[in-house]
């Protein structure tokens, strides 16, 4: 079933894509209400904007610089902003509320989301299973990079395609996979930016899935949507000799 958008809920939403107004909320810090936990600059907080019935939308302010990204963030501040992610998420799940607890990120203006300012979200669904259409082979494909319990792969079952980069570690990792894991997520988000597709890319999304005793993100340069998936929602994959290619050259950025 699809998830059903309260119009009425959207009504003053800021959108720095269509009509910016200078103020950014996420700055304005003193004005947040709501808030869950705040760590240094990372505030997880409800979403003033709950736009989808049979939900519960909060939102993690990575930082309290406008222009930051963790395709840009300083190496430590990326692995705080994932670690307090997690932990983020993983209270949400563990509240026992929710069918299913998704968690994402939207960076860019072809990405779906609507305020520059770096954050992430997180929405419990209370009767929908999010990760139904979504398998273990969506999030698996060609291994890139394997190091301290966490792999790299190019997704050759992507779940639009065309090229889909999933980073993996146990669910039950310790710090220096987490870490780890953070490091590849950072440098993934920066080889979209700047390297595939020639720098032409200026957008991507993070998904975060837990399958199989396994932590999953998956990083998604984004494009305008392809008519065979809107229409039909069929995937496409590169072929296997640019899949290869690619994964060479996300595996070069890597070991920088």
């Amino acid at each position: 079933m699809p998830l059903i958008f309260e119009s009425m809920a959207s009504q003053g939403k800021p959108d720095d894509n269509r009509r910016p107004t200078g103020h950014c909320p996420f700055c304005d810090t003193d004005a947040l209400t709501d808030v869950l936990l705040r760590e240094g600059d990372r505030i997880w907080l409800m979403n003033k904007y709950r736009t989808l019935r049979d939900t519960v939308q909060t939102v993690i302010i990575e930082s309290a610089d406008h222009d930051g990204d963790l395709s840009n963030y300083p190496r430590e501040q990326a692995r705080a902003v994932i670690r307090f992610a997690l932990a983020c998420w993983d209270a949400m799940i563990a509240t026992g509320s929710f069918r299913s607890v998704l968690m994402y990120k939207n960076f860019g203006p072809l990405s779906g989301g609507s305020l520059h300012h770096p954050h992430l979200q997180v929405v419990g669904l209370l009767h929908e299973d999010g990760y139904a259409n979504v398998g273990p082979e969506n999030l698996g494909g060609m291994l890139v990079s394997e190091r301290a319990g966490v792999d790299v792969r190019v997704s050759d079952d992507p779940v639009m395609g065309f090229f889909e980069v999933n980073i993996g570690m146990r669910c039950d990792a310790g710090p220096v996979a987490r870490d780890a894991f953070a490091d590849a997520i950072r440098a993934t988000a920066a080889y979209v930016l700047e390297r595939h597709h020639g720098g032409r890319c200026t957008s991507y999304n993070l998904f975060f899935y837990h399958v199989e005793g396994r932590t999953v993100c998956k990083v998604a340069p984004r494009w305008v949507a392809s008519p065979y998936y809107i229409g039909y929602r069929l995937a496409q994959v590169d072929c296997r000799e640019k899949l290869a290619s690619d994964a060479e050259e996300l595996r070069a950025h890597l070991e920088v």
